[in-house]
């Protein structure tokens, strides 16, 4: 397994420190005080911005697919926070790299929004064009990515991108991308066998490696329906569900929880916002994304859990 680790720097820690005045308020204050709102989004790009896999589209195109991917992820923060009082997270699957998510992440017009972390996977002897973003407006600490341990032949496909961001003074969460293996050309029982033993272990590494940290947020494509019989042997979302993380579209009535929209067989939930160490605010949003990608974007609001003489992390 590959992991890679951006050391942070001590600009970014001091800037944090100045940022939180409330570490020295007066007694009580900070049971007080409201917990921070956090509203958080995940979207596919589908081959973001050129919507193929292997060739570039004309730069017109990538232009016009970044503004109104940027209108689409704005629309969805903005229903779930009509306000924008809230900090951000977004969560992105399948971004070309670096400078289409800057691109993308500038084009949402949210002020201080900005590029936490993005993934650098290789497909043979070139990056592969599915890369996972983490973007934020709130201060970082750590950040990087890796690819999936070693499984032999049900290693899973790409890996994770992963942030550590402040909350508030006390609350640090951490927060991974992901992008599970799909099911596309899976026409056998074997194949469907082996893509869900894929996820399987994605996740099983996941909630293995994070026991002990409180404030845990996964997001992005599952690739698999906690809902649909198609996928009633699916062991992922009980991985989770023992970990203590809860899954919030399961806010939602199940007409409305569908992420994959598809007239021929019938709108899928395949994107997941899941957290531990969190209450949900309201109730989810999915936002349909037209042309731009085949999965809409999902938007929902939390808060972390106040916990009484507990570790802050």
């Amino acid at each position: 397994m590959l992991r890679y680790r951006l050391i942070p720097s001590v600009l970014l820690l001091l800037a944090v420190a100045v940022a939180a005045p409330g570490v020295a308020a007066p007694r009580g204050s900070r049971k007080a005080a409201r917990a921070p709102r956090i509203t958080i989004a995940t979207w596919n790009g589908n081959w973001f911005p050129s919507g193929r896999a292997e060739h570039r589209a004309h730069p017109d195109v990538e232009a016009a697919t970044t503004v109104a991917a940027g209108k689409l992820l704005a629309a969805s923060l903005r229903a779930a926070d009509p306000t924008g009082s809230n900090a951000v997270i977004l969560v992105l699957n399948e971004i070309r790299g670096p400078r289409s998510a800057s691109n993308l992440i500038e084009r949402t017009g949210i002020p201080g929004l900005r590029l936490a972390s993005i993934s650098a996977y290789r497909r043979r002897d070139r990056f592969d064009a599915q890369q996972d973003v983490i973007a934020t407006t709130l201060p970082v600490v750590d950040h990087g990515w890796s690819t999936w341990r070693n499984e032999k032949r049900e290693t899973p496909p790409r890996g994770y991108a992963y942030a550590d961001i402040v909350l508030e003074p006390a609350v640090t969460a951490r927060v991974y991308a992901v992008h599970l293996k799909s099911n596309y050309g899976a026409t056998t029982k074997e194949a469907r066998e082996l893509n869900r033993a894929k996820r399987t272990h994605a996740v099983e590494q996941l909630v293995g490696q994070d026991k002990k940290r409180r404030y845990v947020i996964v997001a992005g494509d599952m690739n698999a329906d906690a809902w649909r019989k198609e996928f009633a042997e699916e062991s992922i979302f009980a991985l989770f569900a023992d970990a203590g993380f809860a899954n919030h579209l399961a806010a939602l009535p199940p007409e409305r929880r569908g992420t994959h929209p598809s007239a021929s067989h019938g709108d899928s939930a395949l994107d997941y916002i899941m957290t531990r160490g969190f209450v949900l605010e309201g109730e989810p949003h999915i936002e349909p994304a037209q042309d731009l990608s085949d999965h809409s974007a999902l938007s929902l609001v939390v808060s972390p859990k106040r916990a009484a003489n507990a570790s802050p992390r």
